[in-house]
């Protein structure tokens, strides 16, 4: 006697729209998907050694669909706000002409729009970072912010066909959440306004005629206002 639960001779159970093998695939990719953002997401603060080779190898993927936050400087990743320093490099053809008595050839801002891929943008940031850190008017620290300042000038000098260059480090304040605390004379509507740069390091970088880099810091308005204020060394 046949079960009541047997089927029919000569049918068989609809097909889905994908075949088992199709649902498979897709299965596993959306587990890769899912585990490529939770590591590096996760890893964005305290991250470990295994954490970090983890997000080097999954990093082709994440930084393409810019899932990564790649220690994002917000509040709502770590913790934190810090402002971007970037870099503005204006380029002269001769380095044995201040730069009063040449025209500017162009000027060239960094990080640019280059590919997240190959590490450019996060290596300029870091290194703006790095001058920011060591350019503190209490206690500045001139070997080391000159040596990132002449590396960073040279390259760009042999990039543009340039032998003198200023550089500049600027500093990009945060337009405050509340409108009404932005400061009289600065945009409202516009939080990328140049007015809202702060120079933080200022230098004249050339070439010279034994093909040497050589660099002058420009004092900024901060750090001579501090070294006014500095009390005198004994006597009354």
């Amino acid at each position: 006697m046949a079960s009541s639960f047997s089927k029919p001779p000569g049918k068989s159970q609809p097909a889905g729209p994908w075949s088992p093998t199709v649902r498979s695939i897709i299965t596993v990719l959306l587990i890769m998907h899912f585990t490529c953002v939770f590591v590096v997401l996760s890893s964005n603060n305290g991250r470990s050694p295994l954490q970090n080779r983890l997000v080097r190898i999954f990093g082709f993927y994440t930084q393409l669909l810019n899932f990564d936050p790649n220690f994002a400087p917000f509040a709502l990743t770590n913790g934190e706000q810090t402002d971007d320093v970037a870099f503005v490099i204006d380029l002269y053809a001769d380095g044995e002409k201040s730069v009063d008595q040449q025209p500017l050839l162009k000027t060239v801002t960094l990080p640019d729009h280059g590919s997240k891929l190959l590490d450019s943008q996060k290596r300029y940031f870091n290194l703006g970072r790095t001058i920011a850190f060591y350019s503190d008017p209490l206690n500045p620290q001139d070997d080391v912010t000159g040596a990132i300042a002449r590396a960073v000038g040279k390259r760009i000098m042999d990039e543009n066909d340039a032998k003198r260059c200023v550089i500049r480090c600027l500093r990009r304040a945060s337009q405050p959440m509340d409108i009404e605390q932005v400061l009289p004379g600065f945009p409202r509507d516009n939080p990328t306004d140049p007015r809202y740069d702060i120079p933080i390091y200022e230098a004249d970088v050339w070439i010279d005629e034994d093909n040497q880099v050589q660099l002058i810091k420009r004092v900024s308005a901060a750090e001579a206002a501090t070294r006014q204020a500095a009390p005198r060394q004994g006597g009354s």
